[in-house]
């Protein structure tokens, strides 16, 4: 008799354990399934809609409590607003919300495609986050996510297959200016089959590659390998780069006595971090990085903060020739030709000669269609490489 109620309260706790347990919500249609509100919300943050984002991650947790990537999601988007979080302490918090969500969401994974999701979301988190022991964090989770067996890759959603991983950490060591481990990294995924993340680390790879061509037999200094990594460059960015890299006084002004002087600093550059940078391109009057009149302000303004595309570099490059040159010739050498080697830039546009002029001397280079791209943002590696290309080619030292 002992033993029967014995057994029948243990089934009584079982059921109570039950009962306690969180449950789902119920389902409103076919697609309201937190698979695919996870989904929907991954293909929101790649559009910078972290806000909605974070509600299809909710709706997903609604649906399933213990549903692991949901909480990756959610982890992803606390991340996200890390770097927006001025006060120190805040910013602490939030750090430590995210860690903990990747966490709960890695204990509560029923399966291992599920711990996979975690870990490739894990590393993008920290390195979204960039605190003190991001690329520590990041690779940690990398580990976690290398060991994991028997991923069923029709179970990724997202990220479709396990190459996901090497290629977010690929990204990370990049981000950590470890070049040589990010080629290595994304290197396994580019020598793979064609996959959902083979283009992205392809083109990841190329840029390493130019950054560690444009650093050969040559220390740039810590701004330089900084905007090394930039995905797109600023007004700015090109100035302290052209000033540092180049040393435009030396390049054109000889002795101090000879050097111009800037007409005036506008007003955005007052308290820019470059200031000096930007004020040593404005008073050799750098074609592309000039003033410009601001319809809102009503003043000539130098707008650091805006990004500069390919064909802006190419004149700024060209201009440079030329000042070093002298020869005035360069500047229309081009123009009048009646057809372009480049599939997307006609002779008759305003840049047409600037681009031929960088490109037939090396400083910047077409994609493999001979297209150039004239109005894609310039990237960081391209920016680096232009100028230490030029800075050869002119023997500034």
């Amino acid at each position: 008799m002992r033993s029967v109620k014995l057994i029948l309260a243990g089934l009584i706790a079982i059921l109570l354990l039950a009962g306690c347990a969180p449950k789902g919500a119920t389902p409103l249609s076919i697609e309201d399934t937190p698979p695919n509100h996870y989904l929907r919300g991954m293909e929101l943050i790649e559009n910078g809609k972290a806000a909605e984002a974070e509600a299809r991650f909710a709706r997903a947790l609604e649906l399933d409590p213990k549903y692991a990537p949901g909480f990756a999601g959610q982890a992803l988007v606390v991340a996200l607003g890390v770097e927006s979080q001025a006060d120190a302490k805040h910013r602490e918090i939030e750090l430590d919300k995210f860690r903990a969500l990747l966490d709960k969401g890695y204990g509560k994974a029923k399966t291992p495609a599920d711990k996979f999701i975690v870990a490739v979301t894990a590393v993008r988190a920290e390195t979204v986050a960039k605190d003190a022991r991001w690329i520590k964090g990041a690779d940690k989770w990398y580990t976690k996510g290398h060991v994991i067996k028997k991923i069923d890759e029709g179970s990724l959603p997202y990220y479709r297959n396990i190459e996901a991983l090497d290629y977010f950490m690929g990204k990370a060591w990049f981000e950590a200016g470890e070049y040589t481990k990010a080629k290595d990294m994304l290197g396994m995924v580019v020598g793979k089959d064609l996959g959902k993340w083979h283009q992205p680390a392809n083109a990841l790879y190329a840029r390493v590659q130019k950054i560690e061509r444009a650093i050969a037999n040559y220390t740039v200094t810590g701004i330089s390998k900084a905007i090394a990594a930039k995905e797109s460059v600023s007004r700015a960015d090109v100035a302290a780069l052209l000033v540092n890299e180049l040393n435009l006084d030396r390049l054109f002004g000889g002795l101090d006595d000879l050097q111009p002087k800037a007409d005036f600093i506008p007003a955005d550059v007052v308290d820019h971090p470059f200031k000096a940078e930007i004020i040593g391109v404005l008073k050799w009057n750098v074609r592309g990085l000039e003033p410009v009149y601001d319809a809102t302000t009503k003043a000539e303004l130098f707008k650091p903060a805006e990004l500069v595309s390919r064909k802006e570099m190419a004149l700024a490059l060209e201009d440079i020739l030329i000042k070093v040159s002298g020869d005035e010739s360069l500047a229309n050498k081009f123009f009048g030709q009646t057809s372009s080697p480049y599939g997307d830039v006609k002779p008759t546009e305003a840049y047409y000669n600037a681009v031929v002029n960088v490109v037939s001397r090396n400083l910047m280079e077409t994609d493999l269609s001979s297209a150039f791209r004239p109005n894609d943002d310039l990237d960081g590696a391209e920016l680096l490489l232009a100028v230490v290309r030029l800075r050869n080619a002119v023997n500034v030292y």
